[in-house]
């Protein structure tokens, strides 16, 4: 029953290497570790905001490249969560939800 979040953990997992791994791509380009940090992050959420951080993404064609490939595996990354969720909660009645949510829950705050 609990075994069917575990996907979940993984993809969470997962998406944490990537955007680190793309901090990295993005510091070894030029750019401060912590701005490299946002840059990553804003890219793989599709959040965007607009600040000069992010032109300098824009006018430079390797820090383009990377954010782009953040942006592709964000979205799919998002897909893959949500399918995770459905596929996870659709069956089980109301106990099972909620251990399934407690487990969840504590889960993500352990990761966090």
């Amino acid at each position: 029953m609990a075994f069917l979040i575990l996907p979940l953990f993984i993809i969470i997992g997962v998406s944490y290497i990537i955007v680190r791994i793309g901090t990295v791509a993005l510091t070894l380009t030029g750019m401060d570790e912590e701005k490299a940090r946002f840059q990553a992050l804003s890219a793989f959420t599709g959040t965007g905001f607009t600040t000069e951080e992010a032109e300098a993404v824009v006018k430079h064609p390797l820090r383009r490249k990377i954010v782009m490939t953040l942006m592709v595996l964000g979205n799919a990354g998002l897909a893959s969560v949500i399918a995770t969720l459905i596929l996870s909660f659709v069956r089980g009645g109301l106990l099972q939800t909620g251990i399934k949510i407690s487990i969840l829950g504590i889960g993500l705050y352990i990761m966090y």
